[in-house]
């Protein structure tokens, strides 16, 4: 039996650089029209969907890594789409559907406080809303801080933080300093199997062990173009990877690949007279 799992992170729904619908209806009878670059990142969005249906498995199953919306409760920034939390979870199911329509199964991981609400509420309506979805039996939730199981004949190990290094040069090595880590803590202290398969999110940028260590360590691309924080903190001259992460299991065999999406044009920043 040959199972697709499909992830996708840092979705950021809400925020007017991220993942958009083309058209939001605001709850004064107001419309929001997404961007030039929401709308790129919508035709993605669709595109890896079409994708991912047409992928041959017996079984797909989507798993949402986390931040699925944005909130923004530190109060950061003003690029919020909007503060109604009612829209925001109506925007995020508009957004889903194209994933729903494709796979049986779905498990959502929570992720930041900052982005989606304490103790990850926003993630847990969510999850609570959708059919079918996987609960976490033993928390009593809808969505999940850390999974762990198997997939067919594949220990997996899935949450949404990790820590990257913030210089270019250093954040490859962070992915393999993750696995060497958990290696660590599942060989050393806990004294189990290691999973062979591991995936975080958070940092907005893909990597991948490989397979050097017993642990393969992947981290996730994002749904998210630059943020004002990104600007503040020195990252004007960063881009984030857009993107998904498909692994296709059969027994215990595994092979990931990544769904990266870049801009069919940059803009000439030379051709500008200042």
């Amino acid at each position: 039996m040959s199972t697709l799992i499909a992830v996708a992170s840092d979705t950021h729904i809400n925020s007017t650089v991220a993942l958009c619908p083309p058209r939001v209806n605001l709850d004064d009878g107001g419309t929001y029209n997404s961007t030039p670059a929401q709308r790129w990142l919508w035709s993605s969005w669709l595109e890896s969907w079409r994708k991912v249906g047409n992928i041959p498995a017996d079984r797909k199953v989507l798993i949402l890594d986390g931040d699925v919306g944005e909130l923004d409760t530190k109060r950061r920034s003003n690029q919020l789409v909007t503060p109604n939390e009612a829209t925001v979870l109506s925007m995020i199911g508009e957004v889903l559907e194209p994933a729903l329509s494709v796979v049986q199964d779905v498990y959502i991981v929570r992720g930041t406080q900052a982005h989606v609400g304490k103790s990850s509420w926003l993630e847990e309506a969510v999850a609570a809303d959708i059919d079918g979805v996987k609960r976490d039996e033993k928390r009593g939730t809808a969505s999940w801080w850390h999974i762990q199981g198997m997939i067919e004949g594949i220990r997996v190990d899935i949450a949404h933080h990790a820590s990257m290094g913030g210089q270019p040069w250093s954040k490859y090595s962070a992915v393999t300093n993750s696995a060497a880590r958990m290696t660590w803590q599942y060989a050393i202290e806990k004294g189990i199997q290691p999973p062979d398969l591991a995936i975080r999110a958070h940092n907005h940028q893909k990597g991948d062990s490989g397979d050097n260590l017993p642990v393969r360590m992947i981290y996730l691309p994002c749904w998210s173009l630059i943020t004002e924080y990104g600007y503040r903190t020195g990252r004007e001259n960063s881009r984030p990877d857009i993107g998904m992460l498909l692994v296709m299991i059969d027994g215990d065999r595994f092979e990931p690949e990544f769904l990266i999406y870049r801009p069919t044009s940059e803009r000439r920043v030379w051709s500008v007279s200042l």
